[in-house]
Formats: structure tokens, sequence, C-alpha cells
């Protein structure tokens, strides 16, 4: 029997297919959009400038203001921006960094915008939204962040270099892993982040070996959308990743990626159902163990030291780490925290029984 849940559909109508970029003109004027600016980093202004043909006399012009930590400055600029050309709505560009400013701006303007997704990260289907860091960090979880259409063109992420491919492809396959036991999970989002799951296991190695590789191209960035919108609230996984690299001004992704065999291993005992849902989607008997190969396989740091954080600072991110407690399957202390913790730093493969 099915027991009572509840489930949110996210408002944003979703393009996804080799050559959907080509349609963003219609999108926009189906959208009610007539003015567009274009939000980017300055690593994409090729890709925006074929955006801006591709949308003509709608676009009012090019903002290259996107950077990790989504900055205040960065924020000031897009939203001086936006006023200036009198815009009536704006397109981002890119991946975590130009979709997070853009979430940002979303929530705190109300300008609609149009993502175009351009790699494997996934925030762009979640309502939460943050702007800087540390004391004068900005953060806050409203359905006006979310883009009003999103594009998901294989096409687009064909030029990504394979280390994001892989890590952005892990840092989502964490949101499907994680999604099968929140504390708000439910059959839909289990049903389909299995689906991720066994997507991502199966093709993101040929995606980030292969980018050449039209139908892994296309796998890995369906799954990514699978992970992105079918989601449930997050664990210690994520609570440990997000404080560690904001801590420390760690790679996001790679981050991500190093922690979730741990976090994971941590978290078995109390999860049985989903333990069970990640063997028959990794085709293993270990999925922790098989994360961490899996990251191996795709050239990624299995050790936070590798990734950047200093292991003198442990008791640092322990103390960031428990500050910001929240739900979990499995009750943690601070030294579950050092456990974990220690063993992502030395990059040890993760034990098969917490």
């Amino acid at each position: 029997m099915i027991e009572r849940f509840a489930y949110f559909s996210p408002p944003t109508r979703v393009l996804f297919g080799g050559g959907t970029v080509g349609e963003i003109r219609a999108e926009a004027i189906r959208a009610g959009m007539s003015r567009l600016l274009i939000l980017c980093s300055k690593g994409r202004r090729d890709l925006a400038d074929s955006v801006a043909g591709l949308l003509g006399d709608m676009s009012v012009g090019i903002c290259d203001a996107a950077v990790p930590n989504m900055p205040q400055d960065a924020f000031d600029r897009v939203s001086e921006q936006l006023q200036a050309t009198k815009a009536d709505a704006f397109v981002a560009l890119g991946g975590g960094s130009p979709i997070g400013l853009a979430k940002a701006v979303a929530a705190s303007t109300r300008f609609p915008f149009i993502g175009v997704i351009t790699t494997l990260s996934g925030s762009e289907m979640s309502a939460r939204w943050a702007l800087g860091r540390g004391l004068g960090r900005k953060a806050g979880n409203d359905q006006r962040a979310l883009p009003t259409v999103a594009i998901y063109d294989p096409d687009l992420i064909q030029s990504l270099p394979p280390r994001v491919m892989a890590a952005s492809g892990m840092n989502a396959l964490a949101h499907a892993v994680e999604s099968l036991y929140g504390e708000d999970t439910n059959p839909v989002v289990q049903t389909l982040s299995e689906d991720s799951i066994k997507r991502f296991a199966e093709h993101l190695p040929r995606a980030a070996a292969d980018p050449g590789n039209a139908e892994a191209r296309s796998e890995a960035l369906y799954a990514a959308w699978l992970a992105a919108n079918f989601r449930s609230a997050t664990c210690i996984h994520h609570v440990i990743a997000q404080q560690v690299r904001q801590l420390f001004d760690l790679d996001h992704a790679q981050t991500h990626a190093a922690v979730l065999p741990y976090a994971l291993a941590f978290n078995a005992p109390a999860i049985p159902a989903a333990m069970e849902t990640l063997r028959r989607a990794l085709k293993t008997d270990d999925p922790p163990g098989a994360i961490y190969e899996l990251n191996k396989a795709l050239g990624l740091s299995t050790s936070l030291a590798g990734v950047g954080m200093p292991p003198e600072r442990l008791a640092d991110a322990v103390d960031v780490v428990m500050k910001v407690k929240g739900y979990n399957p499995r009750p943690y202390t601070s030294a579950d925290v050092i456990a974990i913790l220690e063993r992502a730093l030395a990059g040890e493969p993760p034990p098969t029984e917490a």
C-alpha cells in the first residue's frame, strides 16, 4: 500500500533535446518577455553572443558578472544593468554560478528568467538561493527564484572540460542519492531518483571520457534533470559539503563528490530501503564503495585534502557543520562528523559498515 505523501511539482517549463536552445526566442515570446538581458560568466561570452543572435531585437545586452559564491557586487551589477537596459526579463546561461546568481536576482527583484543549462549541476530546479558568504551571507527559499523556462540542450555541454562534466555530474548524483531518504521523500521522488542514479552510473563515465558521444551526453543531462527536478530535502552529506566548501572556498561540485561516499556509509544502517534501491541502481553490494570507485574512474579526487581542505583545520570544519544541524535519518554527534571528515580527508575507501 502507498502511504500518504505530499509532492510539489515545480512550475518551470522544461525543454529538453538537441537544438532546443534555438527555440529561446519563441519561448520568451510565449512567456510574455520582450526585452532580455543575458547573464553569463566571462568564460561563456561566446555562447552568450550566440544566444543574443537567437533572440535578435529582444536582446538588450550581455552581463558577464557571474562568478563563484555569488558576491553582492555581482548581484548589484546585474540589478543595475537590468534597470539601465529597461529589461523585463533575463537569460541565465551556464551552470552553478550564473544560475545561482540568477536565482538570487529573481527572488529579490522579481525579474523572471530563462535558464539555459550548460552543466550537470542541477541547481536550477531548487528554489533555494544564496548570495555572498560568511557573516554577510543572505539566503532564502522562494519559488520565484525558479526559472520560468529551463532549456536542456545536450549540444551545449559538449564543450565542457571532462573534469567539469564529471564533477557536476557527481554533484547531481549526490542530490539523487539523498533524495532517496530525505525527510520529505516520497514514491515519486524515489522512483525518479533511482532512474537518475542508474543513468549516471552507466553514462557519466562515457560522457566525461568522450564529450562527442551524443547519446552519453543526452543521458547524463537527462539524469541531471531528474536529480534536480525530483528531489527531497538534503541530509548530512549536503550539510558537510556546503559548510566545508564555504569555509575553505573549495570547488562546489568536487567537494560534494568527495564527501558523498563517506556520508552515505555513515547513514547506511539507518536507510535499509534506500540502500536496497542503490544496490539495484548501481548494480553492487556496496553502494558507498561503488560511488568512491566512480569518483576514481572519473579522475576526481577521492579526498577533501585533494580538493583543498587543510587537514589542520578539521576542528573548524566540525564547528561550522554542527552549527547547522538539520534532519538526518541517523542522528549524529560531533564525533561522527570528525570520523566522516577524517576519512574524507584521507581519501581512503569508505567503510562497508558504519
